[in-house]
């Protein structure tokens, strides 16, 4: 063995284990890909029509698309234009990796290293190289990407062929998308129409679906401190569209799946999450 190659060596060695174990894994040695879904969008308008930053929430992405490319999968990125998404700055913060900030910054640099291609490239490439789907919350989600009609394109073709679908906290908004007419059902939400909603509701692919998302009580006190609600209520929201939600303690890890849908309740249920979808994607 040379000295350049022993001095290399002995640099990958020095280095701290969560830095390589961050690296992408290439599409030749992957086990399978994995779809990541996230929203470009960084803020969400409120219930007193002003603007809240917003986007996706750093563990319950990093989390879960960590542990899955440490496992051999290989996570590919999807925005709705091909943006890089915008990322809620107040999920960056070591609490939400047990106080660790090594995780933290491992997380954030593996989200950044992340390069989405759109959803158009998604559909053109082909649905059928992946082998599951993965929504991550922040409240992006409950804004125009549950109303996209792309995504409702891909989230029925993975319905169809019962790939395992996973979404987190926020992240369920996203499955409205796969309504008949998702945008007319988001505005009767917003409008607080009910008769509109009962009627817009149907025809729902995830209908009679098992399945949690962030509960009304772990929303509220975001909203008492911001004096006002959120456009919606996304346990709501999905209950009217023929969800059967099942959500448990405030702030605890809760993971519910049905059939090929696995939804997470809250950020604390990202780890619990990504192993429930290793397990599908194992069988």
């Amino acid at each position: 063995m040379n000295r350049f190659v022993k001095l290399c060596l002995t640099a990958m060695l020095a280095l701290p284990l969560g830095i390589l174990s961050a690296q992408p894994v290439s599409a030749a040695s992957a086990k399978g890909k994995i779809l990541l879904i996230a929203s470009s969008e960084n803020t969400l308008e409120l219930a007193n029509h002003t603007a809240m930053p917003t986007g996706f929430f750093l563990n319950e992405l990093a989390v879960p698309a960590e542990y899955l490319t440490e496992k051999g999968w290989q996570v590919v990125l999807a925005t709705p234009e091909g943006k890089a998404p915008a990322m809620d700055q107040g999920s960056n913060d070591k609490k939400f990796f047990q106080g660790s900030e090594e995780a933290r910054a491992k997380a954030e640099a593996f989200a950044k290293n992340l390069q989405p291609i759109s959803f158009q490239q998604a559909l053109e490439n082909g649905l059928d190289q992946y082998d599951a789907l993965f929504i991550p919350g922040g409240h992006a989600p409950m804004g125009s990407l549950m109303e996209n009609r792309e995504l409702g394109i891909i989230l029925k073709d993975f319905h169809a062929k019962q790939k395992p679908t996973a979404m987190i906290c926020h992240g369920p908004a996203a499955s409205l998308a796969a309504l008949p007419d998702p945008a007319a059902y988001r505005k009767a939400l917003v409008d607080r129409d009910v008769k509109s909603v009962l009627s817009l509701g149907k025809g729902w692919i995830y209908d009679g679906y098992a399945m949690t998302a962030l509960s009304d009580a772990e929303e509220w006190p975001g909203e008492v401190a911001k004096g006002t609600e959120m456009p919606f209520h996304l346990e709501q929201a999905l209950q009217l569209a023929g969800a059967r939600i099942q959500v448990q303690g405030m702030n605890q890890s809760h993971v519910v799946k049905d059939r090929e849908l696995i939804t997470g309740q809250n950020p604390a249920s990202d780890l619990e999450l990504a192993k429930a979808l290793e397990k599908a994607l194992e069988k």
